[in-house]
């Protein structure tokens, strides 16, 4: 009889552990995500972001800043991008929301081929403090909608240290507690302008080795060398108006950079480069045509070089 019982015992345990396997086959999906997400994602418990000494926490018409990090649709999930960049962070993490089923499929989307070309996210890049800005980004994805944000930064701080004690330089060289913000703001341009030769031979040469470890495309190199691509006019510009706390950004067209800011209520373009002209005799030139125009000033100036996504750069127009 207790042989019976035992042998009993274990047909139902084995017809139990069949139907309970063929249950967890069934709802695979369902039952992993519940497990995930309630016992190990924790219900997507996410801590708020910390955020650097050079997180701007601006809002613009493209992207604002949020402390949501479910995205629940496209516009969200670009916000959250702009967040993470906009904080100085190097890793976060958010969510999906279960009913944003394009999730994952606008996050790859964001940057092709996880490279940092012509993907929007290179102009929310431009949105952000030079110092937060990224070289490149990383971002992986799993089945349960947890995405990962790896970022490389452009500037180390080393480099931000070294900057910044240029500019101490610069200002206490060129300008004086008694100038109003757009003086300041010519100024300074004026400085760059002079100090600053453009960098002609990498910008004929963009895909040669021989200029791999160039930094003329950056505000250090700019400082350094005395020799800048627009990259590096544009940031040193955009460091310079954070410091004066004016709202700027940057603004990416398909072979330049140059800068956007809010002065005196209004949207005025800054084009620093070209205002560093290039002439056949090796003359230096200081120039106004790109000094705080308006965006009609910029179209009849020039319409082809300055031509930008007016969709993304909003403030632009």
């Amino acid at each position: 009889m207790r042989t019976k019982n035992v042998l009993i015992k274990k047909i139902f345990f084995y017809v139990f552990c069949i139907v309970t396997l063929g249950l967890i086959i069934f709802y695979h999906q369902d039952i992993s995500h519940f497990i995930v997400k309630k016992f190990i994602y924790h219900d997507y418990a996410i801590e708020k972001i910390n955020t650097n000494a050079y997180s701007l926490k601006r809002n613009f018409e493209l992207v604002q800043i949020t402390d949501d990090f479910i995205a629940k649709d496209k516009n969200h999930l670009l916000n959250i991008f702009y967040t993470i960049l906009d904080s100085g962070k190097e890793e976060f993490y958010f969510y999906c929301d279960e009913n944003y089923k394009e999730c994952k499929e606008d996050v790859d989307s964001l940057i092709p081929n996880n490279s940092d070309i012509d993907s929007i996210l290179s102009d929310i890049n431009n949105f952000v403090h030079p110092y937060n800005s990224y070289k490149s980004i990383n971002i992986t994805s799993n089945n349960f909608g947890k995405i990962s944000v790896s970022i490389h930064k452009q500037y180390s701080n080393d480099r931000i240290s070294e900057i910044n004690q240029y500019l101490e330089d610069i200002k206490k060289e060129s300008i004086t507690s008694t100038m109003n913000e757009k003086e300041k703001i010519k100024a300074f341009h004026d400085y760059i302008v002079n100090y600053t030769a453009y960098d002609f031979e990498r910008a004929n040469n963009m895909n040669s080795p021989e200029f791999d470890n160039s930094t003329s495309h950056t505000a250090y190199g700019l400082l350094e060398t005395k020799k800048a691509l627009c990259g590096g006019y544009s940031d040193i510009m955009s460091i310079f108006l954070n410091q004066l706390g004016i709202p700027n950004i940057r603004i990416s067209a398909d072979n330049h950079v140059w800068n956007l800011l809010f002065l005196e209520n209004k949207w005025y373009h800054l084009d620093v480069t070209w205002d560093d002209p290039v002439t056949n005799t090796g003359e230096q030139l200081l120039i106004y045509d790109y000094f705080l125009i308006p965006y009609e000033t910029l179209l009849t100036t020039d319409p082809i070089e300055h031509k930008f996504n007016a969709d993304i750069y909003i403030e632009a127009k």
